[in-house]
């Protein structure tokens, strides 16, 4: 099979799409790795992922990023987001209940107040912000 009927029967992404997908990724990796730096420099105050999220939203607001940059690798992160789960999953699923059964009634109250504050929460700021457009 020859170059031309490859293409033909392949649809090949954009070189410069890939470059960009690329670079995006690389400038979403570097806020993460300068929010772990300022992070150790606050002694961990705030999680290095929220420094690098604040990082990234400032480069944003400041209009050194442009969201168009972000835009592809942001989505295949978002799209594959349960694949960094799993980890976490089978480490928790792993631990012996030995280990935990006499934190097992708090932890369970732990998880469902804060499920439910999480879902109170997100209501109340959508409807703040639901109100303030009409």
């Amino acid at each position: 099979m020859d170059e031309r009927q490859l293409k033909k029967r392949f649809k090949f992404p954009d070189k410069r799409l890939i470059i960009h997908s690329f670079a995006g990724a690389a400038f979403l990796i570097i806020c993460y790795i300068l929010g772990g730096f300022v992070s150790r420099l606050i002694h961990g105050f705030i999680s290095p992922a929220v420094m690098g999220m604040i990082i990234l939203f400032l480069l944003l607001k400041a209009g050194i990023a442009r969201a168009e940059w972000l835009e592809k690798p942001a989505n295949f992160l978002l799209d594959n987001l349960i694949l960094f789960f799993i980890p976490a999953t089978v480490g928790i699923a792993l631990i012996p209940f030995e280990i935990i059964k006499h934190d097992f009634l708090a932890i369970i109250v732990a998880s469902v107040l804060s499920s439910l504050l999480v879902l109170w929460l997100v209501g109340f700021i959508v409807d703040k912000f639901e109100k303030s457009d009409k």
